[in-house]
């Protein structure tokens, strides 16, 4: 999993507008998290509250509630979910308007098979949670809910997480949720302030070594009170819980839960709902300048260096002079065009090989090409899927026998078996992703899955084919 940052040109689902004086509102009690969203930005986007300033009037049709903000900053909306929240309809929730989505991977709870009576226990609708927002295009975080009373045990916790999320898109950081409570066990525990800090700590020193952004979910009071708020807040994201409509606290955040009582469509119930809070009006020198004009690859994307790489040495293009549709799935004959333009389009003639290829397509030559050398071949019935989405397993085979036509290396060989699904690859494909997985040219799909036979998407292909060619095949880039 690579390092995300969220963008800061996320669109606005909230009216915002100038107010001269606090909002009188009878703030409500706070209680724990459910779930938790977490967002990353840079140091020169973190949040203070200026209380004695003019804020401004942000409202939520989540909530049908107006709250108050720092003057000068904006609010994207975004949900954060669990289990807890049933099964969603993640393609109504972004028609709704909702930008972004913080999905609770799993927490430490009761367990009597346990040494501490307490374990770590994944989410049961983790992955439909996931993959569901991906789908449906909103840029997505992951938390896990917090028990943990020593450095250890919020080691283990970041592991728990990087373990099952680092193949997925993941453009928000991933957070810790301390969640104290009366009766609870942090409280049991009676931890010193210093002791709970270093928790904190070493959960956010972790996630950050994998090359990820941290985030921390408190409540106002247990920054204030339980935590070194200034040692948390230097060390990663800050996301405060607070169902008031104007909020009081003057250490820093990003992230503000306002409510756990939202309506959004595709949600059955109430739902939590935030905002992330981000300067209206960046400063010059931090917006990104991406080498690339594609309107839907954000620079906090994980693919948007693989983009770069494939447009800039002309590896793919977009789908339209805007958009490159990261999302879309790759076919197999964008595949095919991708190696026969990397390989300078040499002349070939067209034969009625497959039923389904006609002469004087875009993509003719690149699979007549493709047929010839035998990087690809079609199927059983003659046909060769036009329309058909590559699978993992085939773009690896193409890859492998490419390289073999071109030298390079292929005789490294990675053991597939702690992979649970490694049955699954199909009898063809077997070397060609054990030499994959070696090469780091794939991984799994999670820790323990490859996914083989599923489909690959334009932003995979594109970070695929970055690890191959900075990789094991940087030679074939030194020749062309």
């Amino acid at each position: 999993m690579k390092k995300r940052l969220p963008s800061l040109l996320l669109a606005l689902c909230c009216t915002v507008c100038p107010v001269s004086s606090a909002f009188a509102v009878e703030p409500s009690s706070e209680q724990p998290v459910r779930q938790n969203p977490n967002i990353s930005f840079s140091d020169e986007e973190i949040f203070s509250s200026v209380f004695n300033q003019t804020k401004t009037e942000v409202y939520s049709r989540y909530t049908d509630q107006t709250y108050l903000i720092p003057p000068g900053y904006a609010v994207t909306c975004g949900i954060d979910v669990s289990s807890w929240d049933g099964n969603i309809n993640w393609t109504k929730v972004k028609n709704d308007g909702i930008d972004f989505a913080m999905i609770q991977v799993g927490k430490r709870y009761p367990d009597t098979e346990a040494l501490s009576g307490y374990a770590l226990h994944e989410d049961s609708r983790f992955i439909q949670n996931i993959e569901g927002a991906l789908d449906a295009g909103l840029d997505i975080g992951v938390y896990v809910t917090s028990q943990a009373v020593t450095r250890e045990e919020a080691i283990e916790e970041a592991n728990f997480v990087l373990d099952r999320v680092r193949t997925y898109d993941i453009q928000l950081p991933i957070a810790a949720a301390l969640t104290f409570y009366a009766g609870g066990r942090l409280e049991q525990a009676g931890l010193s302030q210093e002791e709970m800090t270093q928790n904190a700590l070493a959960f956010c020193n972790t996630i950050r070594d994998a090359g990820c952004e941290p985030m921390l979910y408190s409540s106002i009071f247990s920054l204030e009170n339980q935590y070194n708020a200034d040692q948390l807040s230097h060390a990663a994201q800050i996301w405060i819980y607070n169902y008031t409509q104007d909020v009081q606290y003057d250490g820093d955040y990003q992230y503000w839960q306002y409510s756990n009582r939202g309506t959004v469509d595709g949600i059955r119930q109430a739902v939590n709902c935030n905002f992330y809070l981000h300067q209206e009006t960046p400063p010059p020198e931090e917006k990104p300048v991406p080498s690339h004009h594609f309107a839907d690859v954000s620079s906090s994307a994980w693919y948007a260096n693989a983009v770069n790489y494939v447009f800039a040495n002309h590896l793919m293009v977009g789908t339209s002079e805007t958009l490159f549709s990261p999302s879309l799935p790759l076919t197999r004959t964008m595949m095919a065009q991708i190696l026969y333009s990397f390989s300078g389009t040499p002349a070939v003639s067209y034969t009625d090989t497959f039923t389904d290829i006609q002469d004087g397509r875009w993509y003719t030559n690149a699979v007549m090409w493709a047929s010839e050398n035998k990087m690809m071949e079609g199927y059983g019935d003659h046909t060769f899927g036009v329309n058909d989405a590559i699978t993992r397993e085939q773009l690896v085979s193409v890859l492998y026998r490419f390289s073999q036509s071109n030298q390079i290396d292929v005789s490294a060989s990675a053991d597939l078996s702690d992979y649970t699904d490694a049955n699954a690859v199909s009898s063809y494909a077997v070397k060609p992703m054990q030499w994959a997985v070696a090469n780091h040219i794939v991984s799994g799909r999670t820790a323990t899955t490859l996914v083989p036979r599923g489909t690959t998407t334009r932003a995979e292909c594109a970070q695929i084919l970055t690890q191959y060619l900075t990789g094991i095949a940087a030679s074939l880039m030194s020749s062309t």
